[in-house]
């Protein structure tokens, strides 16, 4: 996906999640809505860019995360195990099964 594509999910997301559509958060950020359309799809500005997280109370790098991305810690039994992707999650609930005593069912 493309840094495009994540900007428009992004920002559909997040207005979902605060139950807006996209005219609501054009006139928070005191645009037109067909004015954020086009920056969306476009080549918005760094200054957009910010006047949009801003509406949306988000740091502008949010709106490139990729929301299905897996990262963080898992610490089992001691050992600490940064996590990168689903493949490295897996791999950890994978060998971790026998020390904790996990089944999974499909």
């Amino acid at each position: 996906m493309d840094e495009k594509e994540l900007l428009i999910r992004n920002v559909d997301r997040i207005c979902q999640e605060k139950k807006w559509k996209r005219r609501d958060l054009a006139k928070k950020m005191g645009a037109m809505e067909e004015s954020l359309s086009r920056s969306l799809n476009g080549n918005p500005s760094l200054r957009t860019l910010s006047k949009i997280a801003k509406a949306l109370d988000v740091s502008i790098k949010s709106l490139f995360d990729d929301p299905d991305a897996i990262e963080g810690f898992v610490s089992v039994r001691g050992k600490v195990h940064r996590i990168n992707s689903k493949e490295e999650f897996e791999k950890v609930v994978k060998d971790s099964r026998p020390i904790l005593n996990i089944t999974i069912s499909s």
